[in-house]
């Protein structure tokens, strides 16, 4: 359905959320959740894998031999984590904005 890969690197914006939501070809609102549910599901896997990095990378910390791994994964990490949460914000404006509802505050 969607050619988006998952990957811990993805960035989704507005703009891009309109146009896969357009892609759809459809203004059914059945059809306009699924592509927001998959869309939703793409832009949690940043989100889930910085937490994973950041809890490996406070492991590796707590052992001192390992901090040179652990220090930077904990910054990798909420990097990462940062990003994934800006794609699942992307994802709920870009999906107000095209059904024309109000964005929930």
């Amino acid at each position: 359905m969607l050619t988006i890969q998952k990957s811990p690197f993805l960035k989704l914006d507005k703009q891009r959320v309109i146009g896969i939501l357009k892609s759809a070809g459809s203004r059914d609102a059945d059809v306009l959740h699924s592509h927001k549910a998959e869309l939703e599901s793409i832009a949690k896997f940043p989100k889930l894998a910085g937490i994973y990095m950041m809890v490996v990378g406070a492991l590796c910390t707590m052992l001192i031999l390992t901090a040179f791994i652990g220090i930077p994964l904990l910054i990798l990490g909420w990097w990462v984590r940062r990003r994934g949460v800006a794609s699942l914000q992307a994802v709920e404006e870009g999906f107000a904005e095209f059904t024309g509802s109000a964005l929930a505050a």
